[in-house]
């Protein structure tokens, strides 16, 4: 080693300790605050956790709810413990069918698709699938279209509804497919 690269050595050194001597005063100046600060971020992230265990047992609990009313309908303890979890409860109702009774706007392109797929004419099919409002399952109705006209012999409006299904959508297949061989009567 030469005397120069020593002297960089010692500068170097001697920058470390001026920031390290900052640092401690700096500490000694914010003792308090620091301290205080770390103890409201400790505070604040058991709380957060906690917090996000709660839910997580809640949204368990509830779930088991749905699995036993579902398995053993006639619990009606289970059954009035589940009615205070609304999207829950909406879903068994849905589930069972009882489209009245469901209140969840979350549910209610599934409640009316499957009001219009219960139905299965021509006119309920149309009006969901023309409603701005339904945005799911679309393709789907589709089909069902297909199906029906071409039960109904009227395949070029059946070739309408198939046209308008996307080359992604899983439904395509199917279409081609009833199009292709058609409806044996």
């Amino acid at each position: 080693m030469d005397i120069k690269e020593v002297k960089e050595e010692f500068k170097k050194e001697e920058e470390l300790l001026v920031k390290v001597f900052k640092l401690e005063k700096f500490i000694k100046k914010y003792k308090k605050p620091l301290i205080a600060f770390l103890i409201v971020l400790v505070v604040g992230l058991i709380g957060y956790n906690g917090y996000n265990y709660y839910k997580l047992q809640e949204k368990i609990k509830a779930n088991n709810l749905l699995e036993e009313v579902i398995s053993n309908p006639n619990n009606k303890e289970a059954l009035n413990e589940l009615k205070k979890y609304k999207d829950l409860y909406n879903l068994y109702l849905l589930q069972k069918g009882n489209f009245n009774k469901i209140n969840s706007t979350l549910l209610e392109d599934i409640k009316a698709y499957e009001i219009a797929i219960k139905k299965g004419d021509i006119k309920s099919l149309e009006e969901y699938l023309n409603n701005p409002n339904y945005t799911i399952l679309k393709n789907g109705v589709r089909v069902a279209l297909i199906r029906l006209y071409l039960e109904k012999g009227n395949r070029d409006k059946a070739l309408v509804y198939a046209n308008e299904i996307p080359q992604t959508s899983q439904f395509k297949q199917f279409a081609i497919f009833l199009i292709h061989y058609g409806i044996v009567k």
